[in-house]
Parts: C-alpha cells; sequence; structure tokens
C-alpha cells in the first residue's frame, strides 16, 4: 500500500482496514502523532472495529517519533544539493527518503524499547 499525501479520516481508516486484512488474528498497537484525523473519533471508532490499538505520541515529543529521524536524516541528507525544478526535488525527496527507511534499524530499536516499557509499565 502506497501512503498518499490525503490524510483525511476516510483515508486514515482505509489504511487501517489494510493493516488489519494484512494482519488477521494478530495484535495491532499503532503508534501515531495527533495530527487531526487520527485522534477524531470517526479514526478512534474505527480502528477499535477493527480490533486496532492506538497510542498517540504527547504532542512535542519528537524524540518519540522515529519518523523525526528520517526527517532529520532527509534534510541534512538533501541541504548541500542544489536541484533545476520542482520535479528534480521530488524525485531526489523520493530517492533519499527511500534509502534512509531502508535503513529501519532506528525504528526497529524505538519498537523495542517502547513495546519493553509498556511490559514494565503494566
Amino acid at each position: 500500500m502506497r501512503f498518499t499525501e490525503d490524510e483525511t479520516k476516510e483515508r486514515i481508516c482505509e489504511v487501517l482496514e489494510v493493516v488489519r486484512e494484512q494482519n488477521p488474528g494478530k495484535r495491532i498497537l499503532l503508534v501515531l502523532d495527533k495530527h487531526g484525523s487520527h485522534i477524531c473519533e470517526y479514526t478512534r471508532k474505527r480502528a477499535h472495529q477493527l480490533g486496532i490499538d492506538l497510542v498517540f505520541l504527547p504532542s512535542g515529543s519528537p524524540h518519540l517519533n522515529p519518523i523525526e529521524k528520517v526527517w532529520d536524516q532527509l534534510k541534512w541528507t538533501m541541504s548541500p544539493i542544489i536541484v533545476q525544478d520542482e520535479a528534480e526535488f521530488h524525485e531526489l525527496v523520493r530517492d533519499v527518503f527511500e534509502q534512509i527507511t531502508q535503513r529501519i534499524s532506528f525504528a526497529k530499536k524505538w519498537a523495542e524499547k517502547f513495546l519493553n516499557f509498556q511490559k514494565i509499565s503494566r
């Protein structure tokens, strides 16, 4: 599934449905930021119907959100690069993003740490 720029609550719920379809019978815990379409009642209700637990990151906590490391790396990698036009810029962003996200070790370590914390706090 490809994510799009469309961050409506309906689109988020479509993504939740695909996640559920791809993981039948498994416990699903999604960690989300507090974007309006993530925290609205419509999305939370659909997640509950699908048996998906949602955990929302506290506002102003980029150290808890692994995607922030991707954005930092993306900006650092791209800052010295000069492009000719908008199309080239979009292509560069896609390419660099793909390269960075292929290296998911930081996200894996974050998830392991978070899940271990969840076990300790119960």
